[in-house]
């Protein structure tokens, strides 16, 4: 009579959490639980359980920032940032945009 609980979902989704990333490609967690019926249970087909990891796509990081708002901040040190090589990285290339840039080959 009633054949939807034989088609049952054993796995109801949890609500998916955030992306780890907010720019990029990152990770997005789930808690993933079995269920027969409303009680948790053990030994639930392996093969029907949905993934608890999944990849989310948001949208692509900004890599360089517009030549109008290329500045060094006042407060960063760049002269010392160039001295030791910091340009590489994200945080003293934004900081010391216009140092970083002219230095680049």
């Amino acid at each position: 009579k009633n054949k939807r609980n034989a088609s049952h979902n054993p796995f109801p989704l949890s609500q998916s959490r955030q992306c780890s990333k907010t720019c990029g490609a990152g990770v997005r967690l789930r808690e993933v639980k079995c269920y027969q019926g409303e009680t948790l249970a053990q030994g639930c087909d392996p093969t029907s359980k949905p993934e608890a990891r999944q990849t989310c796509q948001l949208q692509p990081c900004p890599t360089e920032a517009p030549e109008e708002d290329c500045e060094d901040k006042a407060t960063a040190n760049c002269v010392l940032v160039l001295k030791v090589k910091l340009c590489s990285h994200w945080y003293y290339r934004k900081a010391c945009c216009r140092s970083c840039r002219l230095k680049s080959p």
